[in-house]
């Protein structure tokens, strides 16, 4: 195709389908030409220069809407494509949201084909072995997305298309998922301008994200990437919500782990009985995207849901955000960026410098009765893998010169394992468990279940 005809093509279909913009009048604002809707593409830019520029535009548009994920050129590929395939197969089928839901559960683990046709199995292994947009093809079905070519006009209705939409994907990662994509969905319902490209973007970034957490294979790779964009930050220290000044007795103890940019941060509170009640929570710091500081935060309780193979709830974590600080900042102004009815909508930390406010709470945490509700779920985490064979892990166990001997075999993901890996052993309420974090599996060193992995205990490495 010749560009001067791409370039035509692209423009005349983003601006008929109202993909990037709702309204006709949107789209023309941003191009500066209020004579499309009258005059069409091809009469308002008449030259390879003026198409050429105007797709630009829209091209840096998306790219800074969908924080430089989505490229058009390829997005419009690949729209055409999934047209092409959907106007075949699946166009003016009954019962579309059965159709979604067998998609999904067709493609996504744990990839069940219960009660598909044969006809309709067929389809959906021609969208996999073809490598048909998934994202695409289900937006079609629940004809949030129109036909390549179609000139329906004004949208008027996304709110109730992404809601639509969220609830069909709550409603089937609910039912499949060990761990909840609830933020992500949640973030998509926030969404400030509703538009088919910012849902087909968010059911993109949904579907990876429960592919990445539900399917084994990706989980070791994807707690890899998480890892490395951690952030470490000097924050150890007694903090609190009045500038740092002894104004009430609530206060937060940062402490830092054994494990880079990861942290223990407990929210103290004394009462008129001077007892000291504390709940410590566990902080994670990760580079944003977007130029900020992400703060995850999981409560005590995640850790047992997370052990007992349970999807999150909301009191169970939150994530939090702040704007490029120092190394060493003196505030932590959090702000929360997903919805919750369990955390505040902001937490204005500043560091406790004076040393009487700090003498103060050191009293406090060493000579009050101390009240933790949640004692019993904290938890001490050592990173200690000690040596990689070809076939087995070695961790050392609590007695000197013991190692836990794990067959590679005994859990998939344990060949990518390597030195370096958050491997080691947790100490929880008196009980040990091996944890392998990158693949979010945590094992008891009971006989029982040290049998059930093949794990045997050996005093040498061989």
């Amino acid at each position: 195709m010749k560009e001067a005809s791409r370039y035509e093509e692209w423009l005349s279909t983003l601006s008929n389908t109202r993909f990037i913009y709702n309204t006709m009048s949107e789209l023309e604002r941003m191009l500066d030409n209020n004579a499309i809707h009258n005059n069409g593409i091809k009469r308002c830019f008449s030259s390879l220069p003026k198409l050429r520029s105007a797709y630009r535009d829209l091209k840096e548009e998306v790219a800074i809407m969908t924080n430089w994920t989505i490229n058009l050129d390829s997005l419009m590929e690949d729209y055409k494509i999934a047209w092409t395939f959907f106007s075949k197969n699946l166009n003016r089928r009954a019962n579309p949201e059965k159709l979604a839901l067998e998609l999904l559960s067709f493609c996504f683990p744990p990839y069940s084909s219960n009660g598909i046709t044969t006809k309709r199995l067929s389809i959906y292994r021609q969208i996999v072995e073809q490598d048909i947009s998934i994202p695409f093809i289900l937006l079609m079905l629940m004809k949030v997305i129109p036909g390549y070519d179609s000139k329906d006009g004004d949208v008027n209705d996304m709110p109730e298309q992404y809601e639509r939409i969220m609830t069909l994907l709550q409603n089937f990662t609910r039912n499949e998922s060990e761990y909840s994509i609830m933020p992500a969905i949640n973030l998509a319902r926030e969404e400030t301008y509703k538009s088919r490209l910012m849902l087909l973007f968010h059911v993109s970034k949904i579907l990876d994200i429960y592919n990445s957490y539900n399917d084994i294979s990706n989980i070791y790779d994807t707690a890899t990437n998480l890892k490395a964009g951690l952030i470490n930050l000097d924050i150890a220290g007694y903090w609190n919500e009045s500038d740092g000044k002894l104004c009430n007795t609530d206060f937060w103890q940062i402490e830092e782990t054994d494990n880079y940019g990861t942290y223990f941060m407990t929210s103290w509170h004394k009462d008129a009985k001077n007892s000291l009640s504390g709940i410590r929570y566990t902080l994670f710091i990760l580079d944003g995207d977007d130029g900020n500081f992400i703060y995850y935060i999981l409560h005590p309780k995640a850790i047992l849901h997370k052990m007992q193979g349970l999807a999150y709830e909301d009191a169970d974590h939150v994530w939090y955000k702040t704007a490029l600080l120092s190394f060493r900042p003196d505030e932590l102004p959090l702000q929360r960026l997903i919805k919750s009815t369990e955390w505040k909508p902001t937490i204005n930390l500043g560091r406790c410098k004076d040393e009487k406010v700090v003498s103060q709470y050191d009293r406090w945490i060493n000579n009050l009765k101390i009240v933790k509700p949640f004692k019993h779920l904290e938890y001490n985490f050592y990173p200690n893998l000690y040596a990689i064979t070809k076939t087995h892990l070695y961790i050392p166990s609590d007695n000197d010169g013991e190692y836990f001997k794990v067959p590679k075999t005994a859990y998939e993901g344990f060949e990518n394992i390597h030195m370096g890996d958050n491997i080691g052993t947790m100490n929880m309420n008196g009980k040990t468990y091996l944890v392998f974090d990158e693949l979010m599996l945590y094992i008891a060193t009971t006989k029982n279940e040290l049998e059930k992995y093949n794990i045997e205990i050996v005093s040498s490495i061989i």
